[in-house]
């Protein structure tokens, strides 16, 4: 069937040819205008044709012929305006009868009102500027299909428009973050996508292997431990937002490739700065891009009106699963915990540390109950190798996540700058990774001779402004925060 309507389209460009038109000529518009700005322009425009010729570049989204008339909605990137071509007045006219839905052109001619009340350009000139192949997906029975959607988003924003505004949207609300940044004194700074050591995070790497060094390396996933070393060579107050790789399953609140991983740090400062920073940054944005700190998701909102809440890591364990931690603080005593009281949701078998039994009791049992905006405190020191132990209490670390909608929008802590301590951690953590555990993190010798230079008191943030995004712009799948998701490539 597609085929029919392909083979039809080549007919008509074979004649297009004959004519003697280039169906894919290369036009430069200098002055060109978007359909928001020419209606704007001729919004008090009457029936008389206005005397200035404009001229409007879009694609074909409705075409009706009568002879001697033709009626064509032309679509930019903003929006549409009706186009009158009649043949006594328009140049290329035939043209017409070789054109399809989907073609792009470009017109000129002057703008009116019909008498039907839309602002139209009574075309003068007609010229092909790109000739279409395929037949556009029907409005309203094509591209249902959700991963459909996701591997064609470019015919996704072509039928609807409200996808192009979306990812603008998203553009707009990176652009208020770095503004923001900016605005306290941070620099903003990149740092190395491929890594022959990773870390930062509790994660699976992507590999691949590097040709002219004959080196597998690793696509990062995170910058932490490269911010780290600027910060080691004298930098203050520094932010990343870039892309991040982590090889983990596919779900609605999980991406592979995190193209905007949001990471700063900030020398001579604790946890508890960071979050009242972390409270007006997040405010600022939201009020910025939604004109309310109340945030509409699906059926739930969600008040990011401050303080936010707060609550130990092991008091939320308790109220959700009845465990106390600090009684329970091996890992044979809390896997006897877990299994006595039953615990089904939380799989003790995949779990070969305690860190891990830790983060499977606490994502299983307490995380998905905690859908307002709340900081979660002092995590097992077992859980993030590189944060700082609270003075207070050893077992634990000076850090925060900020939960919301039970997902995890932003992890921060007081950065472990011991050399001894850290190279401890990472040594005991080396250990699980060689026995099985995936996302343990391996050992850097280069970044614990880096932190024996001597590495000031920091504060560090991570956040995946993507997970915010969709939470922001009420995006069911987070996937769709990404113009081109990875998905399973398709055998044709």
């Amino acid at each position: 069937m597609i085929d029919d309507y392909i083979n039809e389209r080549l007919k008509k460009l074979e004649k297009i040819k004959a004519m003697g038109i280039n169906p894919y000529p290369q036009i430069v518009l200098s002055d060109k205008k978007s359909s928001v700005e020419l209606l704007k322009k001729y919004a008090e425009i009457g029936e008389e044709k206005s005397k200035n010729v404009e001229e409007y570049a879009g694609r074909i989204m409705s075409f009706r012929s009568m002879g001697n008339i033709a009626f064509v909605n032309l679509q930019d990137e903003y929006g549409k305006v009706q186009i009158v071509f009649q043949s006594k007045e328009t140049k290329n006219y035939e043209l017409l009868k070789l054109l399809d839905l989907g073609d792009l052109i470009v017109v000129k001619g002057n703008f009116f009102k019909t008498k039907k009340g839309e602002i139209s350009i009574n075309a003068t000139n007609l010229t092909l500027a790109s000739k279409s192949i395929r037949p556009l997906p029907e409005k309203f029975h094509g591209l249902k299909d959700e991963e459909t959607i996701f591997r064609k988003r470019y015919l996704d924003a072509i039928m609807n428009p409200e996808v192009l505004e979306l990812y603008k949207k998203k553009s707009r609300i990176i652009k208020l973050m770095k503004n923001f940044m900016d605005s306290k004194g941070f620099l903003e700074v990149q740092t190395p996508i491929l890594q022959n050591v990773y870390g930062g995070a509790s994660a699976e790497p992507f590999i691949t292997h590097y040709n002219a060094l004959d080196t597998d390396f690793y696509l990062r996933i995170s910058p932490e431990l490269h911010l780290k070393r600027m910060i080691v060579a004298g930098y203050n107050k520094i932010y990343e937002i870039g892309p991040t790789f982590r090889n983990e399953g596919m779900d609605a609140s999980h991406l592979q490739e995190i193209s905007n991983h949001f990471e700063f740090y900030w020398t001579y400062q604790d946890y508890e700065g960071l979050m009242k920073f972390t409270e007006e940054l997040l405010t600022k944005i939201i009020l910025e891009a939604n004109n309310s700190l109340i945030i509409k998701y699906g059926d739930a909102s969600f008040d990011f009106k401050t303080p936010f809440a707060r609550i130990t890591f092991k008091d939320l364990l308790i109220k959700y699963s009845g465990i106390d931690i600090d009684k329970f603080n091996t890992f044979d005593l809390l896997k006897k915990e877990i299994l006595k009281k039953g615990l089904k949701e939380v799989n003790v078998n995949k779990c070969s540390h305690y860190g891990a039994l830790l983060d499977e009791l606490y994502k299983r049992t307490a995380r998905p109950n905690v859908m307002q905006p709340t900081f979660l405190l002092d995590y097992p020191v077992e859980m993030i190798p590189l944060a700082k132990r609270k003075e207070n209490d050893s077992s634990k670390i000076s850090s925060f996540q900020l939960l919301v909608n039970g997902w995890e929008l932003t992890k921060a802590y007081n950065e472990l700058n011991d050399p001894v301590d850290q190279e401890n951690r990472l040594v005991e953590q080396q250990g699980l990774l060689k026995s099985g555990d995936k996302e343990a993190h391996p050992l850097d010798n280069d970044f614990i001779e880096a932190m024996q230079y001597g590495m000031p008191p920091i504060a560090g943030f991570g956040l995946g402004l993507d997970r915010f995004i969709a939470l922001l712009l009420n995006i069911q799948n987070i996937r769709a925060t990404a113009f081109f998701p990875t998905l399973k490539p398709v055998n044709d």
